[in-house]
């Protein structure tokens, strides 16, 4: 009786065989359609007879007649599959220039300076339809990317867990930022005069210290943290109207200090480099659109980014167009540590 039907997950694939069946009309074409053996086909609709307790189909004549539960089954069984076909085929292909899509990612100042621009240059030329949003790091980074509200995550990773892809996306390293004329871009900088002054910390998250405080607690030495602040793009603001020292990554610096009128220093002491990847959970390690993404963030920040941003101020002199020399390295005077 079908007053106790049960289908488990497993037996989905027997209504595959049914519709063949239904199809084709017979069993032997069923099966050819299929790819599979005649007995196969049998053994199924065998399975299929016991878990409905209904015959199905009846052979008449030399076709399969369906029972009138079957012929009810069939427009929706074929619906439903091509409906199956159409998600799987959608789901396995995708073109940007027709898509309508949104991505949402994490960043930070320096990835978001360096990824955006020319990310969104290359979106607006060949994926129209595909807008992104951008949200701030913070806690539950991880979650929002498992439950997929969030895409990518860009900035610094340390060790993920093993359900999180890691791809490096470029290196950077810190400089020093001081105002024109702030009495320590005069002679040279020694990590004496360097912490004479106050300095401004950016945290992200809010968090105390930073890998400036632990290279100086390493020399047994500390600095003045007048002010800390959640962005570096805020920092720049304070340091062009302040005697506050900031120390600040090197294509984030060389970007914004025409505009803020900076003085560009070697720092006094050795930091090290970083680098910046982007993130993702496995799930979306395989899907097409995901993927398309991640090749734009990766091939969007091996561009080489203006110095001189428009309806900026003209460049103060901080050497050579970063867009005719590329990223790296940065020539900057030799100053003793």
């Amino acid at each position: 009786m079908m007053n106790n039907l049960h289908i488990d997950v497993r037996d989905l694939n027997l209504f595959v065989f049914l519709d063949a069946v239904l199809s084709e009309g017979s069993n032997r074409a069923a099966a050819t359609r299929l790819g599979v053996s005649q007995s196969a086909v049998s053994h199924a609709l065998a399975r299929l007879r016991h878990r409905l307790a209904d015959p199905l189909v009846i052979p008449t004549n030399g076709r399969m007649v369906p029972t009138p539960l079957a012929e009810s089954l069939a427009p929706v069984l074929r619906s439903a599959l091509e409906q199956l076909r159409g998600a799987l085929h959608g789901a396995r292909r995708f073109d940007p220039a027709t898509a309508q899509r949104t991505f949402w990612l994490s960043s930070a100042d320096l990835a978001g300076m360096v990824v955006l621009p020319p990310l969104m240059r290359e979106l607006t030329h060949v994926a129209s339809g595909v807008s992104v949003r951008v949200r701030g790091p913070g806690e539950g980074m991880e979650e929002a990317l498992e439950r997929g509200s969030l895409d990518v995550a860009l900035g610094v990773f340390g060790d993920m867990p093993a359900a999180f892809r890691v791809q490096a996306l470029f290196q950077e390293r810190f400089i020093c930022l001081a105002r024109e004329g702030h009495p320590i871009t005069r002679g040279r900088m020694t990590l004496g005069r360097y912490l004479e002054h106050g300095h401004i910390s950016v945290s992200p998250l809010g968090r105390p210290g930073s890998m400036v405080d632990d290279a100086l607690a390493r020399l047994g030495r500390s600095r003045e943290v007048r002010v800390a602040v959640p962005h570096f793009f805020l920092a720049l603001f304070m340091v062009a109207q302040t005697d506050l020292l900031l120390i600040a990554p090197e294509r984030m610096s060389l970007l914004m200090a025409p505009a803020f009128r900076l003085k560009l220093l070697r720092p006094p002491l050795e930091l090290a480099n970083f680098t910046v990847s982007q993130l993702w959970h496995e799930r979306m390690q395989h899907d097409p659109a995901h993927a398309w993404l991640r090749k734009a963030i990766a091939d969007a920040s091996r561009q080489p980014a203006s110095t001189t941003p428009p309806g900026t101020m003209a460049p103060s002199p901080v050497g050579p167009s970063l867009e005719k020399r590329g990223p790296r390295p940065l020539r900057l005077p030799r100053q003793p540590a």
